[in-house]
């Protein structure tokens, strides 16, 4: 390249900069380099039994990454389950129940400790596995 050619482009590469205002394109790297590097990340934090019947008790969620996790929504496979006489295997649930809408850094909110099973109040369960996937929608 020419140095008529560079000092032309820096010219009105300048212009644009000038025009767009160099910190709003900082700023936007900025961000998107924070939003590749700090993505949302969604860990058990703790189990909570709150009563003498296992089956009410509870997963502590909580986002350990930067940004927020939008509609959160609790998958599970390969559900087995015992409860008195009532054995059931392979039980899968996609997409189902109530998302949670937000969930900021550092916000903890609590899901069955038995997501998508309804069972009478103060049942117990004798055994239970399961898989469970936490997705999420990010920003954009």
């Amino acid at each position: 390249m020419s140095p008529e050619a560079i000092e032309q482009f820096l010219h009105y590469g300048s212009v644009v900069l000038q025009f767009v205002g160099a910190t709003s394109v900082l700023g936007v790297i900025g961000f998107l380099t924070a939003y590749y590097a700090f993505p949302p990340n969604l860990s058990i934090d703790e189990v909570k039994d709150k009563t003498k019947h296992n089956y009410e008790s509870r997963l502590v969620i909580k986002n350990i990454g930067k940004l927020p996790a939008f509609n959160v929504i609790v998958d599970v496979s390969r559900m087995n389950l015992v409860m008195g006489g009532i054995t059931m295997s392979d039980l899968n649930t996609t997409d189902c129940g109530v998302p949670i809408q937000k969930l900021v850094s550092g916000e903890k909110t609590e899901i069955p400790a038995v997501p998508h099973v309804g069972m009478p109040v103060g049942s117990s369960l004798q055994s239970c596995d399961y898989e469970m996937t936490l997705k999420y929608e990010e920003l954009w």
